[in-house]
């Protein structure tokens, strides 16, 4: 990448984010325009990602960081639908694709590429879109979209044999193909995570020094990834069963300072990486169409909107499949009260939106097979990028709406997740009260003999447990009520402004004036709450 581009995705990247921050536009969306109009600059002709580092690099971090932020207890709750979603549903999909793609003239390699490469919904626009979704509702979206990679980029590998003209594609050789990346993947994931928490416990060295231990935490992903794919497995879906195994089983293995540090490198770089794909594609767009023969283009544009009816219905369809098979199946009454309505399921539906990954897998077609070119990639390019982007756009613009709607009435999960919320609260209050009950032998066993100390540090702890069973949920915790808030704020700005006046000032110097002014930066973020980060 020239110093130019650089500047030029720099530029188009703080342009997008800020209208998208000022009129609250859809945020992959305005890096999309951005990137198409940025694509005209002086500069730009030509730009594009090699299709090696978007599978290789791109997707390992984002997916790895997708799996270390879901919520287990949430997919074990629904671990069945996640699964059969995960992977009968991208088969169902990328079908129903081909066969839309197959009617209207395009080749099986083509539609079934296209199918490949719609089939998977993308975890990172679940959570930056789902937002008003209820929480169980969310996570099971998030925990399907990391899934499902696996099997989409199993479809995609058999898209690439049919669409290279490769001779053996069976339904036997497919089967087989599909349960070996599937098992190779899943297996090798379980195998790295497994490794990477006993390590971790192991070294002790890693758990004091924070940038040595995401050092070594970025180095997971990509070693996981590059051993699935050497032993024919699937290396998303090594990555996702990596991350998963990682966050259960490390919880205790990290102190503040490595978490501290790390929850907001991860956080930038996977925001950065989604950012730079989508500019990416915007400026790729004009040089894909103008590769493009006139028919070509005209034949893509109107192959969007079909294609994307195809896997909006698709969607729908399967899912209906799905649960009334389940229901046929399962009787249980533990399973009736998980059941969802026509609403929740349409929710569902529209929630299913398009975004990196499937980008990322389009940009990955390779431009020619055995040194013939292949001369539908660019329009394989074109409908993906334009579903993607209707997606974004249109469910983008539903999703509220049919939310709204949907929760005027509510089911019997919805109810039950407030409750379960209401019981949260209760359970983080009484880590308040056991830290209370626990304060003297603490006290005891580090050597404080203070006595007034103990008493202070026992009502500032009560006094949490107060507040913490008055908040709605944890989210709504704070330590100090609204106005006591406010005006510790205000000191702490004032103290800041102070330091840096005694710094310009020539009575403090850099370094001492930088430790306090970060001191005065963690007492706010105390009093702030967590940085809301995605």
């Amino acid at each position: 990448m020239s110093l130019e581009l650089l500047i030029i995705v720099c530029v188009a990247a703080i342009v997008a984010t800020a209208l998208t921050n000022r009129f609250r536009l859809i945020g992959p969306v305005m890096l999309i325009v951005a990137g198409l109009v940025a694509s005209f600059a002086p500069g730009a002709e030509g730009a594009g990602l090699p299709s090696e580092v978007v599978l290789t690099v791109f997707l390992p971090v984002l997916l790895y960081w997708e799996a270390l932020s879901v919520s287990l207890n949430g997919m074990r709750r629904a671990l069945r639908g996640i699964i059969l979603s995960a992977t009968v549903l991208v088969v169902i999909t990328s079908a129903i694709i081909m066969a839309a793609g197959l009617a209207m003239g395009l080749s099986a390699g083509a539609a079934l590429l296209v199918g490949a490469c719609l089939g998977p919904t993308d975890a990172t626009a679940v959570a930056a879109l789902g937002k008003g979704i209820n929480r169980f509702g969310r996570t099971v979206l998030q925990a399907e979209s990391l899934l499902n990679d696996g099997t989409a980029l199993a479809v995609f590998a058999i898209a690439l044999r049919v669409a290279s003209g490769g001779t053996g594609v069976s339904a036997a050789s497919v089967a087989s193909e599909f349960a070996i990346s599937i098992g190779a993947g899943l297996g090798v994931g379980v195998v790295c995570g497994t490794a990477a928490v006993l390590l971790w416990a192991k070294w002790n060295a890693s758990r004091t020094d924070a940038m040595l231990s995401n050092l070594i935490a970025l180095t997971v992903p990509f070693t996981t990834y590059f051993l699935a794919e050497e032993l024919q497995g699937s290396g998303v879906l090594a990555v996702v069963a990596c991350g998963i195994v990682y966050s259960r089983y490390n919880g205790n293995a990290n102190d503040s300072a490595i978490r501290l540090v790390g929850i907001p490198f991860w956080s930038v770089l996977t925001y950065l990486m989604n950012t730079v794909l989508f500019i990416m594609v915007g400026l790729s767009l004009p040089d894909i169409v103008r590769r493009l023969p006139h028919q070509e283009l005209v034949r893509g544009l109107v192959l969007i909107p079909i294609i994307y009816s195809a896997m909006v219905a698709a969607r729908f369809v399967g899912h209906h499949a799905i649960i009334f098979s389940i229901r046929a199946l399962d009787r249980r009454p533990q399973q009736r009260e998980r059941r969802t309505n026509i609403r929740g399921r349409l929710v569902s539906t529209v929630a299913g939106f398009r975004g990196a990954i499937s980008l990322a897998m389009a940009l990955s077609i390779p431009g020619s097979f055995g040194g013939t070119a292949y001369e539908e990639r660019d329009l394989v390019v074109l409908i993906t990028a334009g579903v993607t982007l209707l997606s974004l756009v249109v469910q983008g613009i539903a999703l509220p709406h049919v939310v709204r709607w949907a929760n005027a009435r509510p089911t019997a999960v919805q109810r039950r997740e407030a409750e379960e919320l209401d019981e949260e609260t209760r359970v983080l209050a009484g880590i308040m009260r056991d830290i209370v009950e626990e304060l003297p032998s603490m006290a005891q066993r580090i050597g404080v003999e203070d006595g007034e100390l103990v008493n202070a540090i026992r009502e500032s702890y009560g006094r949490r447990e107060e507040r913490m069973l008055q908040a709605a949920s944890e989210e709504e915790f704070s330590f100090f009520d609204e106005d006591e808030t406010a005006l510790r704020l205000e000191c702490i700005d004032f103290a800041r402004a102070r330091v840096l006046e005694a710094r310009n000032a020539g009575r403090l110097d850099g370094a001492t004036a930088s430790l306090a002014i970060k001191r005065l930066d963690t007492e706010g973020a105390l009093l702030a709450g967590p940085i809301e980060m995605e």
